[in-house]
């Protein structure tokens, strides 16, 4: 196994016309500090469709942008957990909030460059500012949607104008999603590597077209000291060849710095099994996977009762298992709207009561048969469940529903797997009965981004569900920045979901990866890369070094 990973990055590497680095070999115990030098290498499993960061939470753009761009602020990338507190200055050396709430005003720092030499200002942030919230031209306006106007006040300093107070503005200017771009090049084709002009650590060096970027060296990053590394090289692998290259020795981590390994049991048993060395890390994400309810094709499960029925006759960690295989990969069963970890999130006993399973199956099943005949369909009745057909997990929980609501209620679903660009046409456009899908956050610790995914008319309630006072409370959790309040009216607008049940949340899914046990964060040190719930510590490339002690990986180079 292991020549086979060395002979497939051999032949990328060769293609490529590179050569290999060799990290420093300098033992743990006689390390004073980080050690500088060396390449970090990883993988994605398909090319970039862009570089642009603002459009897209794909890991094929954010991997790159994250050694190209910085933001205004950015999370710290040595704590675990996500919040306005824990933001720390990145081209902002600083920052004031009025006493109103709605007046940011960002210092920013002098002295840093572009990768083509031309200065960093004020106009920079405004351009990219304007640009992220704009909906034209972003993925992410929704979340900046409080922004009324980004001014230049001189070339160093900025303000931001809100409608309203909005507690949590920081976290939604972290990048690699807020990247700030250099204002001069917006003409440049973002498809293109000339758009690979930032402030990062990592300056574009080359590429070979469907098989390694190269990204050398800032030597003028603005943090002095940083980056550590001298290269970062992203491979594009697909999955069985990312994992044996990964076991080979030919990349330091089984695919990027937070993901790959999150949706195949199989391949965590194989790094598991051939790699025992490595640091494998899989915790829970900011993603949530359920089934959404259709509320404009006309059917029984437009009536309330009839949606907490097929809620509560699901064994949720069967499903789990029906869906990967095991219990390996961290995904948990039973989730809320909003993850349990959130401080504003109900508990995983209020989660399982809302669900109504809390009680024992035969007393679900029972409740669950009345609950229909109260809603007029006793013998149950027929739907359509559209989900992905590349996707593995899908099809198999879309499967694995179908048999125990015809099992337990007598509801005859079709599952109906589609390829990728039919199933989010149908999906876009509302056309199912029950879609089964992925609920995608940016940053995975804002309460407001799971709660607004279902508020009326967001782009993501692909059920089209409504209620008013749903949206109501969303509204007032957006407006108050006292925190005793924003949790009360959190866990009361999850009450108001729940009671509802327009969304199954079958569970919240996890990201996996495994590093080389040599790969260190920072300093003092932390094993690996601390995982945060979705891209936004993959900044912390500037802060990735390695020990020099991985044998294995010290070989194969």
């Amino acid at each position: 196994m292991k020549h086979i990973g060395r002979i497939i990055l051999s032949i990328i590497i060769l293609a490529a016309g590179l050569g290999l680095l060799v990290t420093p070999l300098v033992s743990g115990a006689e390390t004073k500090g980080p050690i500088r030098g060396g390449t970090l290498r990883l993988a994605i499993v398909s090319d970039a469709p862009s570089f642009d960061a603002h459009t897209s939470t794909s890991g094929r753009v954010l991997i790159h942008a994250a050694a190209v761009f910085n933001g205004l602020v950015r999370t710290n990338p040595m704590k675990e957990q996500v919040t306005v507190e824990n933001v720390i200055p990145d081209l902002a050396q600083s920052w004031k909030i009025s006493p109103d709430g709605k007046t940011y005003t960002f210092i920013l720092r002098k002295g840093v460059k572009f990768h083509d030499g031309v200065p960093f200002t004020a106009k920079d942030v405004k351009y990219s500012i304007d640009k992220y919230r704009d909906p034209k031209r972003s993925a992410f306006a929704s979340y900046v949607e409080p922004i009324e106007s980004v001014d230049i006040v001189d070339d160093y300093t900025v303000k931001i104008l809100l409608k309203h107070p909005y507690a949590e503005l920081l976290l939604f200017l972290c990048p690699p999603y807020a990247s700030i771009y250099p204002e001069h090049l917006k003409n440049v084709d973002p498809r293109t590597t000339d758009f690979l002009v930032g402030t990062g650590p990592f300056k574009y060096k080359s590429h070979v077209p469907g098989k390694v970027y190269t990204y050398e060296r800032n030597p003028d990053y603005f943090i002095k000291g940083l980056p550590y590394l001298d290269k970062y090289e992203v491979y594009i692998l697909g999955f069985d060849a990312m994992v044996d290259a990964f076991i080979g020795g030919n990349i330091d981590t089984c695919g990027n710095l937070r993901l790959y390994l999150d949706n195949d049991r199989d391949m965590v048993l194989k790094v598991k099994k051939y790699a025992p060395e490595a640091v494998p890390a899989l915790q829970p994400s900011g993603s949530t996977r359920g089934a959404y309810f259709s509320f404009e094709h006309k059917g029984p499960w437009h009536d309330a009762r009839v949606r907490k029925a097929m809620a509560m006759t699901l064994d949720y960690k069967d499903l789990i298992i029906a869906g990967v295989g095991g219990l390996e990969l961290n995904y948990v069963e039973g989730a809320g709207l909003v993850p349990f970890y959130l401080k504003e999130a109900l508990s995983k006993q209020e989660v399982a009561k809302a669900l109504g399973i809390d009680k024992p199956l035969d007393k679900r099943v029972a409740e669950a048969k009345k609950l229909l005949k109260d809603a007029g369909v006793p013998n149950g009745f027929t739907l359509e469940c559209i989900t992905r057909s590349d996707e593995k997990f899908r099809v198999n929980v879309a499967l694995y529903t179908a048999d125990m609501w015809k099992k337990y209620l007598n509801i005859d679903m079709k599952v109906t797997p589609l390829d990728q660009a039919l199933f989010f046409t149908r999906r876009d456009k509302g056309d199912f009965d029950i879609v089964i899908d992925t609920l995608n956050t940016i940053t995975g610790s804002s309460v407001i981004e799971f709660l607004s995914s279902f508020i009326s008319g967001e782009t993501v309630n692909y059920g089209k569900w409504s209620s008013k006072e749903y949206d109501n409370l969303v509204q007032q959790v957006i407006l108050t920045q006292d925190r005793a309040k924003r949790v009360a009216l959190s866990r009361k607008a999850q009450t108001v979901f729940f009671d509802a049940m327009p969304f199954i949340n079958f569970c919240g899914s996890s990201y996996g990866t495994a590093w080389r046990p040599d790969l260190m964060t920072g300093w003092p040190p932390k094993k690996g890369v601390v995982i945060q719930p979705v891209a936004t510590n993959w900044n912390s490339i500037d802060r990735i070094w390695f020990t020099g002690t991985a044998t294995r990986w010290a070989k194969s180079k």
